[in-house]
């Protein structure tokens, strides 16, 4: 829980610095489908649809650890992630508004942390699911289950020029600093395409 909640400071942070930079190293993606790029620690092992793996979503999966076939450390970049009408305007929440909505998220979605942080001039829902998760399994108000999840995500929602989107980052094992300092960056550092090519609109439909 230090962690995560470290995790957003830090966000909070380095977003709030005037004329942030980013290190020289690591490795831009530039999604041509989806119109964007983001700033990656290093080179993806492998970019795949995010269709394959849910087909009534779109996006990206980027792909950096892996157990064989199978991905163990990943961010997705999903495009038309949420409606409009998903979330209030994040902008100009009172604070019973935002308790309210940080309540109601955590309790369907299963997440222990959530905070706004700012995102392309606009406040962004920043979240980290639970590791371990405790159910009232006879519904009688007492927590009699306790699950512990295989992994842990953090999942960023905010509104673009274009789209709205949702970046996840993904990971089979315990999040680590390194972990989130580098998908805090790729936050900060996410750049969409405002206007796309006639080829480009075809291939999104």
């Amino acid at each position: 829980m230090f962690l995560t909640f470290m995790s957003i400071f830090t966000l909070l942070a380095v977003a709030a610095m005037p004329g942030t930079s980013f290190a020289a190293d690591g490795y831009l993606y530039t999604s041509e489908r989806f119109g964007y790029s983001i700033k990656c620690p290093e080179k993806p092992l492998a970019v795949i649809n995010l269709s394959i793996l849910s087909p009534q979503e779109q996006g990206d999966v980027l792909i950096f650890e892996t157990d064989g076939h199978n991905p163990t450390k990943y961010w997705v970049v999903s495009p038309n992630a949420f409606s409009n009408d998903t979330f209030p305007d994040l902008d100009n929440l009172t604070d019973e508004a935002r308790q309210d909505l940080f309540t109601r998220l955590a309790i369907e979605r299963g997440y222990e942390a959530i905070s706004l942080v700012p995102i392309q001039g606009h406040n962004a829902i920043y979240a980290v699911t639970a590791k371990t998760i405790q159910i009232d399994t006879d519904k009688d108000g007492q927590v009699d289950k306790t699950i512990e999840q295989e992994g842990q995500n953090i999942e960023t929602y905010f509104k673009g020029a274009k789209s709205n989107y949702c970046i996840v980052l993904s990971s089979k094992s315990a999040l680590t600093e390194d972990d989130i300092n580098n998908y805090q960056y790729g936050l900060l550092s996410f750049n969409e395409k405002t206007e796309l090519t006639d080829k480009e609109e075809l291939r999104l439909l």
